[in-house]
């Protein structure tokens, strides 16, 4: 009995031993190219001037992404297909889960570019939206925050300018635009 068990290790162990110098080639040039991939990417989006978060966002799920699929190839290199591919179905679970974010994330950006082109809706403008009354103190394409009377900073997604009534209070010196 202990001798079949001893067997069975060595049998596995011949069997995984010649195919491990080729997985590990396969995890060394696949992580010289994800850090790659990650700067070129980070490059790309500094260019178009897009927020850190979103950056460090897109720079998380790339790495995490590109090291299930290495690691998936190293399981087929491996001999090893059924937990390859069990591995690489992860990565369509957390797709669906991004892409069912994805549709607030659009929302949040489409109305943030509609409220940035609005000329009334400016930083130091008066506004009123949901039970929020207060100055508007920074703008950004997927959030806005506002000052209250009390000094509180609410921070507010835009889709929710977008999907209620908003009003915009006309200055305190008259020279209101609206």
């Amino acid at each position: 009995m202990e001798n079949e068990v001893v067997a069975q290790i060595y049998e596995k162990i011949m069997l995984y031993l010649p195919r491990l110098p080729v997985a590990v080639i396969v995890v060394a040039l696949g992580s010289y190219i994800i850090r790659l991939l990650k700067r070129f990417v980070s490059r790309i989006m500094h260019r178009f001037h897009l927020e850190p978060g979103i950056i460090g966002f897109v720079q998380a799920f790339l790495t995490f992404a590109c090291w299930v699929f290495m690691i998936s190839i190293v399981f087929a290199v491996l001999g090893l297909p059924h937990i390859s591919v069990a591995f690489s179905g992860s990565i369509a679970l957390i797709l669906v889960g991004i892409a069912s974010n994805a549709n607030s994330m659009t929302q949040d950006i489409l109305a943030g570019i509609f409220l940035i082109a609005d000329t009334d809706f400016k930083v130091g403008a008066r506004v009123k939206v949901s039970n929020i009354d207060g100055t508007v103190v920074s703008l950004d394409i997927k959030k806005t925050k506002i000052k209250d009377a009390n000094g509180q900073l609410h921070v507010i997604s835009n889709k929710t300018f977008d999907a209620s009534i908003y009003t915009i209070c006309p200055c305190e010196n008259g020279n209101s635009d609206a």
